[in-house]
Order: C-alpha cells, then structure tokens, then sequence
C-alpha cells in the first residue's frame, strides 16, 4: 500500500491548446486495451479514451463550425476555482500506470559506443 493515497498534479490556468499538452494525459497500457482498439491514449481527469492523432490536435486549429470537443472542456473550469484551486488529486495507482510510462517514452534514450 502506497504512502499516500493522491498525487497532487497543478493543473494550467489556461487550458492547454491540445491534450498532448497536458498533464494529465495518460497512456493505455496494451494489456487493458480491447483487441482491435485504435485508443491509446486516456484523460485521467476524466477517464475517456482518446486516439493518438486526437491528442496531438490543436484547438487553436479548429474553426467555429468545427469545434474541438475534448472531454475535459466542461471539467477544466470547475478546477480553477476554489476549492480546488488548479489542483487536482490524482490516484497514486493511476499516476504510476498511465502517466509514468507516456513521460518515459518522451525521454531520450541515449547509446552509447564502446
């Protein structure tokens, strides 16, 4: 049993302009994935499954007739004010399953030549 229950992620005051951005976008681990998925991604503010490419798009991009609709938009607010004030607790469990590993495939790996 971990220590502590939560792990206190300080969120942007701004909303981030794609999820890739953000951090508390997570990796699916490909045991939990149903065969044939394609969602490889998941919000861990809201739990929704996402695609790669849905992540990496902007809503910066987007135009009035075709908004962006990211899970999150309604929730992103409602964290900002008090009493969460930009803080969100996250799971331990989750932290360790679904973001450690998408922050290890952003490190560079280096080789080295004997």
């Amino acid at each position: 049993m971990p220590k502590y229950l939560f792990k206190k992620v300080k969120l942007p005051k701004e909303q981030p302009d794609c999820c890739a951005e953000c951090p508390l976008l997570g990796l699916i681990p490909k045991n939990e994935m149903p065969k044939g998925c394609r969602e490889t991604r998941v919000c861990l503010m809201t739990g929704d499954a996402m695609t790669a490419p849905f992540s990496r798009s902007r809503k910066s991009t987007k135009d009035t007739h075709h908004p962006l609709k990211r899970p999150c938009d309604h929730d992103w607010e409602l964290y900002q004010k008090t009493p969460f004030n930009g803080w969100y607790n996250l799971r331990v469990v989750d932290w360790h399953l679904y973001r450690v590993p998408l922050e290890e495939t952003r490190v560079l790996k280096i080789k080295f030549h004997h």
